[in-house]
């Protein structure tokens, strides 16, 4: 598969790369919103197909009354938008990689596109490197927040002041990886959660390579060093860049202010002597015009031999850090050989066997390393063109249509997968375990479900607030004796915070491992209807949990099971 992906990326140009790019990028867009909507409560019943098709551009092209789309301001950008859209549009969908639709509008049509199966696992081989799989005891976020609270131990103030979090609260303190501090105290890493932190630190980079975790051990890994050096030159790149073209802009306005002449006739009846007072001082000022312009001017060219000379620095060191990292050597000793004098011609490029980097690494350096150079092109207002296949934030627009181009957009995406170590861990990773897959035991519970039935025997704890009774009494009618009666459970609103799963509550009901109470009787006042209901968990789902404890810390280590209680707390 990964060589059919290769060859196929291969067959696009790098103006139907960038076209498919942009395509991925507001697709993925959609669907975190749609994820993130969820996860709030708001469920969206929009088919998938519908809120996945994305509108292209329109036909007759009439921005000043339907506007543009967002993938015309994405093309547009970076200076790829122009009349050969649906020819590049066309060749992606017959290589199957979108899907095209229109729809009426009250000016024309309105072209879409969606991306299919096979086009979103070919931007995934592309941009998304595949983490190991190495099973982890935390999820992403509880093993960051775990490194966070190491880091806070080691501050002045030894703590994370925090306020509260849900993270710290479910899956770091029921294994006894963390503390409260008290009430709003803020919270405090354990012996246990450092132990926990060195024991797993390998295992967790490999899971997670995104996440830089400090190591309780010692060992020094990416060297901080590294990412200090790469960050000043590309800062220092950069602001030359920057300073040259607003020198170019100063010098231009200065040098048509120094070219103006004196115009007496704005003067009217002015006498001589106060003529002469504003014929000099015109020239004056057209001399300080004249020396700023020139000032400007030697700065700028200043500014432009050192760029020329940094950049490909810059562009050299992070290959000669990819090179390192792949040989196993010092980074940072590589980046010092490449900074001490000017490069005459950049390194090769050494694969690392990352496709998210090799492939736009590569495709990059060949275009480093072509004598002939493509004539820059430029906007309606002259701006110049990023050129095709370069996102418009990839290079700055001074030097777009420069032969310092393509190193710069180099040297950002490699220095983009070097940031912080993210390579080094993807490098490193200790290889995968060859054991045989273990298959699940029948009748285990699906990581939603099992979510949801351990936070319905953790809501039995007597030490926990009895929300069901608390909102009775709150908005319904009832004796003390029928507050007492009223189980432990989770209200509707509680199990959305706990579950995104709809199906979750009616396979527990379902399999009779939890039931329903419907607390309507106590509505006196008719706000909830014919249906108010609590959910609770049964003595058949907490015999279930007790005799798949074991089964379930193997198969879903991430979920924090309940510790086994005594006989459970059915009243008050």
């Amino acid at each position: 598969m990964a060589t059919d992906h290769a060859e196929l990326w291969k067959a696009l140009n790098p103006r139907q790369q960038f076209y498919l790019k942009t395509i991925y990028d507001e697709d993925q867009g959609r669907e975190a919103a749609q994820r993130e909507a969820g996860a709030s409560g708001n469920w969206n019943r929009i088919p998938a197909s519908e809120w996945r098709t994305i509108d292209a551009y329109h036909e007759p092209a009439v921005p000043d009354l339907v506007g543009r789309t967002d993938l015309q301001l994405r093309w547009r950008g970076a200076g790829h938008h122009d009349q050969g859209t649906g020819s590049t549009i066309k060749v992606l969908v017959s290589h199957g990689l979108i899907t095209t639709d229109m729809r009426r509008t009250r000016f024309g049509l309105m072209h879409q596109v969606a991306m299919t199966k096979q086009g979103r696992a070919l931007m995934r081989w592309v941009t998304k490197p595949r983490a190991a799989r190495t099973k982890v005891p935390l999820k992403e976020r509880a093993a960051e927040v775990l490194g966070q609270l190491y880091d806070a131990s080691r501050s002045r103030k030894g703590y994370l002041d925090w306020m509260r979090s849900p993270t710290i609260d479910k899956e770091l303190i029921p294994r006894s990886l963390a503390r409260s501090r008290g009430a709003y105290a803020g919270f405090e890493i354990t012996e246990e959660g450092i132990s926990h932190l060195t024991e797993h630190h390998a295992a967790y980079a490999a899971a997670y390579p995104k996440l830089n975790l400090p190591d309780p051990s010692g060992s020094v890994g990416w060297p901080e060093e590294a990412d200090q050096m790469l960050e000043g030159l590309r800062d220092e790149c950069w602001s030359l860049a920057h300073a040259a073209e607003r020198a170019g802009e100063k010098a231009k306005e200065e040098s048509k202010k120094a070219e103006g002449e004196f115009r007496e006739k704005f003067y009217g009846r002015t006498g001589e002597l106060a003529l002469a007072m504003y014929r000099e001082v015109f020239e004056a000022k057209s001399g300080h015009a004249k020396a700023l312009a020139d000032i400007y001017g030697r700065y700028q060219e200043q500014m432009q031999v050192v760029l020329a000379e940094r950049l490909p620095q810059y562009t050299a060191a992070t290959l000669a850090v990819v090179t390192a990292l792949v040989e196993g050597t010092d980074p940072a000793a590589a980046i010092r050989t490449r900074v001490e004098g000017p490069v005459s011609a950049l390194p090769a490029f050494t694969p690392t066997g990352v496709v998210a980097v090799d492939v736009e690494a590569e495709r990059l350096h060949e275009e480093c390393l072509r004598k002939r150079r493509r004539k820059a092109a430029t906007t309606r207002r002259g701006t110049a063109k990023a050129a095709t296949g370069l996102q418009a934030d990839a290079v700055p627009t001074p030097v777009r249509g420069t032969d310092l181009e393509h190193p710069w957009a180099l040297a950002m995406h490699l220095h983009k997968a070097l940031r912080d170590g993210y390579l080094y861990r993807l490098l490193t990773a200790p290889p995968e375990e060859t054991q045989p897959r273990k298959r699940r035991p029948a009748g285990l519970l699906d990581k939603p479900a099992l979510r949801l039935l351990a936070a319905l025997v953790t809501a039995e704890s007597p030490h926990r607030y009895h929300h069901a009774r608390k909102e009775v009494e709150r908005y319904g009618r009832a004796t003390e004796e029928e507050l007492a009666a009223i189980p432990r459970g989770l209200m509707a609103y509680e199990i959305k915070q706990v579950t995104r799963s709809t199906k979750a509550p009616e396979l527990l009901v379902g399999r009779s491992l939890a039931e329903y109470t419907n607390l309507v009787r106590f509505d006196g006042f008719g706000h909830y209807g014919d249906n108010w209901p609590l959910l609770h968990v049964t003595q058949a789902g907490r015999d279930h949990l007790d005799e798949h404890r074991a089964a379930y810390a193997e198969f879903h280590p991430d979920i924090a099971l309940p510790a086994p209680a005594g006989p459970a707390v059915k009243n008050g």
